[in-house]
């Protein structure tokens, strides 16, 4: 009796550990794996919130880093291209940020807000962003 229950149990443990062929060509999965350009965009808009907090209290945001220049150069997503319109919104958007680092606390506010309606104008034409993230980005 021993040897018929080991002799199930072995043959059991047997059939179990067989996994179906369709089992075994399981799809690989693939990461996603964000362009160059995504990751700028991500950087620029945490730069952004940050800029917004210090003018709202009082401060004039320091600087602009030089690294999002590359958004002249960052590797796209694959449904994306820079025709005119993104290169006129890149180069528009460069210029306000020019003239928000030479911004008064009086009219930072204002000039900040015309940074952040370019980015939105670019991504309602261009690019197709996340414009209703963007837009919490304005100071009222």
């Amino acid at each position: 009796m021993k040897n018929i229950m080991l002799i199930l149990s072995l043959l059991f443990a047997l059939i179990s550990c067989e996994k179906p062929k369709e089992k075994e060509q399981k799809e690989e999965m693939i990461m996603y794996v964000p362009s160059e350009m995504t990751v700028l965009m991500r950087e620029m808009f945490e730069f952004q919130e940050k800029s917004k907090k210090q003018i709202e209290n009082g401060q004039l945001p320091l600087g602009f880093p030089e690294k999002f220049k590359e958004i002249h150069s960052a590797e796209l997503s694959d449904q994306f291209e820079r025709d005119a319109s993104f290169k006129g919104f890149t180069n528009l958007y460069f210029q306000d940020i020019e003239r928000l680092n030479s911004s008064t606390k009086e009219t930072a506010k204002k000039n900040f807000n015309l940074a952040i309606n370019t980015c939105i104008a670019c991504h309602n034409t261009t690019c197709h962003g996340p414009v209703t993230r963007i837009k919490k980005l304005l100071i009222k």
